[in-house]
This record gives structure tokens, sequence and C-alpha cells, in this order.
């Protein structure tokens, strides 16, 4: 929670000193950035998931072409970063080696007493969106709605803990696939003024390719504030 707001203040504090006098290089386009949550529609088996520990952050780079006085059309290409901050009570491995690959995943009971249980996932995303300007798209700045699609290409993920370890910290980190869906797609509504909005994303794609053992495959809903325009 202290990490992204943080974020966010900081790069308010930039994009206000850009608006209010600092030169910036003249690229046809804006670097855009989501910070927020991430929430799963359900938990698999005994899995926990501490949502206000589960970060949700996307890097862009986005152009905007003018359609007409009131409608703009964004697209851009960037990073969608996942950070899934799992409880105490059990974590994920991958089990199967397919192709050289761990591919599948199962809930095992946590072997240690964890300080830290995240799965983490980068996918390449291409954000689109239609946006409606109420006072028109000269500048394309002011009050917005918009609403568009995003899909994203799972480039990485990997598990990490933190522990004690008699009187040690130990961290352990591993790579692998745990049965995560290769893409990702869905919707997202955006509403805002200016170089700050509001996103919401809702993927209606299942976060793992094949469900569990109780019929579970949940769904990602992100939320939470964009800063555009430094």
């Amino acid at each position: 929670m202290k990490y992204l707001i943080g974020v966010f203040f900081s790069l308010t504090l930039l994009s206000a000193s850009a608006q209010d006098g600092m030169k910036r290089p003249d690229i046809p386009g804006d670097l855009m950035v989501d910070v927020g949550f991430n929430v799963w529609s359900s938990m698999p088996g005994p899995l926990k998931k501490k949502v206000f520990a589960s970060k949700s952050i996307g890097v862009y780079y986005s152009k905007r072409k003018v359609l007409n006085n009131k409608l703009s059309f964004n697209y851009g290409l960037g990073l969608g970063m996942e950070k899934i901050s799992l409880g105490d009570s059990s974590t994920l491995f991958s089990n199967t080696i397919v192709d050289d690959t761990l591919r599948s995943v199962v809930i095992n009971p946590n072997p240690h007493n964890f300080d830290k249980n995240r799965l983490a996932v980068t996918y390449l995303d291409i954000p689109l969106e239609l946006r409606f300007h109420p006072k028109g798209t000269e500048e394309g700045e002011g009050l917005f709605i918009g609403a568009g699609a995003i899909i994203g290409l799972r480039l990485n993920a990997h598990t990490k803990w933190k522990y004690e370890n008699n009187g040690e910290t130990v961290i352990e980190k591993t790579s692998g696939e745990f049965n995560l869906n290769s893409l990702r797609y869905g919707y997202q509504v955006r509403a805002g003024f200016k170089g700050v909005h509001f996103f919401y994303k809702r993927y209606t794609s299942n976060v793992f390719q094949d469900s569990f053992q109780d019929g579970s495959n949940p769904v990602m809903t992100t939320i939470g504030i964009n800063v555009t325009g430094f």
C-alpha cells in the first residue's frame, strides 16, 4: 500500500511539473502509468489472497488519433505487471515438466511461516480505447470518458517466498508457467481530467489454463489511478 501511494504521488509531481513549464522532449505520444490493485473472482481451494498487498502496475507508450471534435482513439504498447500476494496457509508449485518447461501447478500447504508469499506475472499489453471529450479534443486534455479493450501476452512468471529458517532470512524465487494462460484479454473503462484519471480493467479470460480440482478458475479485475503525459 505504501509503495503504491509513493509511486502515485511521485508520478503526479512529475506530471504537474511538466505541465507547469518544464520542457519535455517532443515525442509523438505519452508515457501512461497505471497503478492499482488486482482482485481474483474466486480463490482455488485453500489458496488465500491479500487484496491490498496485491499490486497492479502498467507502463505504456500511448498515442492518440483524433477522430472528430469529440472523439479520439487511443492505443499503446507496454508492460502489465501483476503481483499477487498469497496468504500464509498455502502456496503454488509447478510440478510437471513438459518439453523442459514447468507447466502444471498444484496448491500445497505452506511448508514455512512465510513473511512473503507472492506470484508475479508480467505481460506485454496492448490497450485500445475510444475516448469521448465533452469539451473537444483540440489539446487532448480536459474531462474525458473512455472504454475499450486490452490484450496481453504473458512474458514470464515466478513465485517468491520469504521466511525465517534457524534465525536466518531465506528468499526463494522459482520461475515457471504455473498453468497460467499465455494470453489475457478483456475490457477497460477510464474517466478523468487532463493527465490524471481512474481506470477499471476486467479480464474475461481465466487466469489459469485449466481449472483446479474444485472447479475454480478465477478471472482478474484491476482498479486504480493513472498518470499520463510526462
